[in-house]
Protein backbone atom coordinates (compact mmCIF):
# COMPACT_ATOMS: atom_id res chain seq x y z
CA UNK A 1 0.00 0.00 0.00
CA UNK A 2 2.99 2.72 0.93
CA UNK A 3 3.99 2.21 -3.07
CA UNK A 4 0.51 2.89 -4.40
CA UNK A 5 0.29 6.55 -1.58
CA UNK A 6 3.86 7.03 -2.80
CA UNK A 7 2.50 7.04 -6.41
CA UNK A 8 -0.60 9.30 -5.15
CA UNK A 9 1.34 11.91 -3.82
CA UNK A 10 3.93 11.97 -6.62
CA UNK A 11 0.96 12.41 -9.23
CA UNK A 12 0.19 15.66 -6.40
CA UNK A 13 3.32 16.74 -6.75
CA UNK A 14 3.37 16.74 -10.66
CA UNK A 15 0.20 18.30 -10.67
CA UNK A 16 1.30 20.83 -8.36
CA UNK A 17 4.37 21.90 -10.42
CA UNK A 18 2.11 21.67 -14.12
CA UNK A 19 -0.21 24.06 -12.00
CA UNK A 20 2.49 26.35 -11.11
CA UNK A 21 4.09 25.98 -14.19
CA UNK A 22 1.02 27.79 -15.68
CA UNK A 23 -0.56 29.74 -13.12
CA UNK A 24 2.16 31.36 -10.40
CA UNK A 25 3.43 34.11 -13.13
CA UNK A 26 -0.11 35.39 -13.58
CA UNK A 27 -0.17 36.05 -10.25
CA UNK A 28 2.20 38.81 -10.46
CA UNK A 29 -1.10 40.83 -11.83
CA UNK A 30 -3.02 42.90 -9.37
CA UNK A 31 -6.82 42.68 -9.45
CA UNK A 32 -9.13 39.47 -9.44
CA UNK A 33 -7.37 37.36 -12.50
CA UNK A 34 -4.01 37.94 -10.25
CA UNK A 35 -5.34 37.04 -6.85
CA UNK A 36 -7.03 33.54 -8.40
CA UNK A 37 -4.16 32.62 -10.00
CA UNK A 38 -1.94 33.20 -6.55
CA UNK A 39 -4.73 30.76 -4.71
CA UNK A 40 -4.71 28.38 -7.17
CA UNK A 41 -1.19 27.98 -7.99
CA UNK A 42 -0.69 28.91 -3.99
CA UNK A 43 -2.11 26.68 -2.30
CA UNK A 44 -1.25 23.40 -3.44
CA UNK A 45 2.09 23.84 -2.60
CA UNK A 46 1.02 24.03 0.92
CA UNK A 47 -0.33 20.93 0.19
CA UNK A 48 2.58 19.27 -1.05
CA UNK A 49 3.78 20.74 2.46
CA UNK A 50 1.72 18.99 4.37
CA UNK A 51 2.24 15.67 2.38
CA UNK A 52 6.22 15.73 2.39
CA UNK A 53 5.85 16.90 6.34
CA UNK A 54 3.80 13.36 6.20
CA UNK A 55 6.59 11.53 4.83
CA UNK A 56 9.12 12.84 7.12
CA UNK A 57 7.26 11.17 9.83
CA UNK A 58 7.04 8.21 8.20
CA UNK A 59 10.88 7.93 7.47
CA UNK A 60 11.55 9.19 11.23
CA UNK A 61 9.65 6.23 11.88
CA UNK A 62 10.83 3.99 9.61
CA UNK A 63 14.58 4.77 10.41
CA UNK A 64 13.68 4.36 13.75
CA UNK A 65 12.35 0.77 13.70
CA UNK A 66 9.16 1.94 14.80
CA UNK A 67 5.45 -0.35 13.81
CA UNK A 68 3.75 1.35 11.59
CA UNK A 69 0.90 0.29 9.00
CA UNK A 70 0.21 1.85 5.97
CA UNK A 71 -3.24 4.16 5.39
CA UNK A 72 -5.83 2.34 4.40
CA UNK A 73 -7.33 4.50 1.67
CA UNK A 74 -6.01 6.60 -1.44
CA UNK A 75 -9.06 9.20 -0.42
CA UNK A 76 -7.16 9.45 2.86
CA UNK A 77 -4.51 12.24 3.36
CA UNK A 78 -2.99 10.21 5.91
CA UNK A 79 -0.10 8.24 5.11
CA UNK A 80 0.07 5.61 7.82
CA UNK A 81 -0.74 4.43 11.70
CA UNK A 82 1.67 4.82 13.81
CA UNK A 83 0.83 2.52 16.89
CA UNK A 84 1.79 4.06 20.46
CA UNK A 85 1.36 1.04 22.37
CA UNK A 86 4.01 -1.16 20.16
CA UNK A 87 6.24 1.68 19.50
CA UNK A 88 8.61 3.24 22.33
CA UNK A 89 9.23 6.91 23.52
CA UNK A 90 12.72 7.23 21.61
CA UNK A 91 10.73 5.58 18.28
CA UNK A 92 7.90 8.61 18.66
CA UNK A 93 10.65 11.20 19.12
CA UNK A 94 12.40 9.85 15.96
CA UNK A 95 8.97 9.90 13.96
CA UNK A 96 8.56 13.10 15.43
CA UNK A 97 11.65 14.79 14.18
CA UNK A 98 11.10 13.15 10.40
CA UNK A 99 8.31 15.31 10.16
CA UNK A 100 9.52 18.10 11.47
CA UNK A 101 12.58 18.36 9.53
CA UNK A 102 10.86 17.50 6.01
CA UNK A 103 8.98 20.61 7.00
CA UNK A 104 11.79 22.69 8.04
CA UNK A 105 13.07 22.24 4.41
CA UNK A 106 9.78 22.69 3.30
CA UNK A 107 9.41 26.18 4.84
CA UNK A 108 13.15 27.12 3.53
CA UNK A 109 12.29 25.69 0.30
CA UNK A 110 9.30 28.09 -0.29
CA UNK A 111 11.55 31.30 1.02
CA UNK A 112 14.63 30.56 -0.77
CA UNK A 113 13.20 28.89 -4.10
CA UNK A 114 10.12 31.25 -4.82
CA UNK A 115 9.80 34.35 -6.16
CA UNK A 116 9.50 36.94 -4.03
CA UNK A 117 7.32 38.93 -6.64
CA UNK A 118 4.45 36.76 -6.79
CA UNK A 119 1.12 36.30 -4.76
CA UNK A 120 1.13 31.98 -6.04
CA UNK A 121 4.53 32.14 -3.44
CA UNK A 122 2.94 34.51 -0.59
CA UNK A 123 0.02 32.33 -0.64
CA UNK A 124 2.36 29.25 -0.63
CA UNK A 125 4.68 30.40 1.79
CA UNK A 126 1.07 31.64 4.18
CA UNK A 127 -0.22 28.09 4.15
CA UNK A 128 3.32 26.61 5.07
CA UNK A 129 3.89 28.72 7.87
CA UNK A 130 0.36 27.72 8.88
CA UNK A 131 1.66 24.16 8.94
CA UNK A 132 4.50 25.18 10.99
CA UNK A 133 2.34 26.75 13.46
CA UNK A 134 0.25 23.49 13.82
CA UNK A 135 3.19 21.49 14.26
CA UNK A 136 4.08 23.90 17.19
CA UNK A 137 0.90 23.59 18.88
CA UNK A 138 0.12 19.86 18.24
CA UNK A 139 3.32 17.75 17.69
CA UNK A 140 5.80 20.10 20.23
CA UNK A 141 3.64 19.86 23.19
CA UNK A 142 2.99 15.57 22.50
CA UNK A 143 6.76 15.01 22.36
CA UNK A 144 7.92 16.91 25.17
CA UNK A 145 4.87 14.82 27.13
CA UNK A 146 6.67 11.78 25.88
CA UNK A 147 10.27 13.62 27.01
CA UNK A 148 9.16 14.34 30.30
CA UNK A 149 6.44 11.47 31.14
CA UNK A 150 8.89 8.78 29.49
CA UNK A 151 5.68 7.14 27.58
CA UNK A 152 4.22 7.32 24.37
CA UNK A 153 1.04 9.67 24.08
CA UNK A 154 -2.04 7.67 23.24
CA UNK A 155 -2.77 10.02 20.60
CA UNK A 156 -4.90 7.25 18.32
CA UNK A 157 -8.11 8.22 19.78
CA UNK A 158 -7.44 11.95 18.91
CA UNK A 159 -8.81 13.74 15.75
CA UNK A 160 -5.79 14.50 12.85
CA UNK A 161 -6.65 18.20 12.54
CA UNK A 162 -2.92 18.38 11.58
CA UNK A 163 0.11 16.10 10.21
CA UNK A 164 0.76 14.48 14.06
CA UNK A 165 2.72 11.98 15.29
CA UNK A 166 -0.03 9.75 15.79
CA UNK A 167 -2.34 7.27 14.14
CA UNK A 168 -3.84 8.53 11.19
CA UNK A 169 -4.71 5.73 9.02
CA UNK A 170 -8.88 5.70 9.71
Amino acid sequence: MFAKLFARDAVIVGLTGLIWYLGAAASATPGPRGDFAGVIAGIPIGACGYLLHEWGHLLGAVLAGSSVQPGRSLASGFLFSFDSQANTRRQFVALSLGGWTATALVLWGVYAILPDDLFASRVARGFVAGNVLLVVLIEIPLVVYALVTGHVPPVENQPSVAPAAARVAE
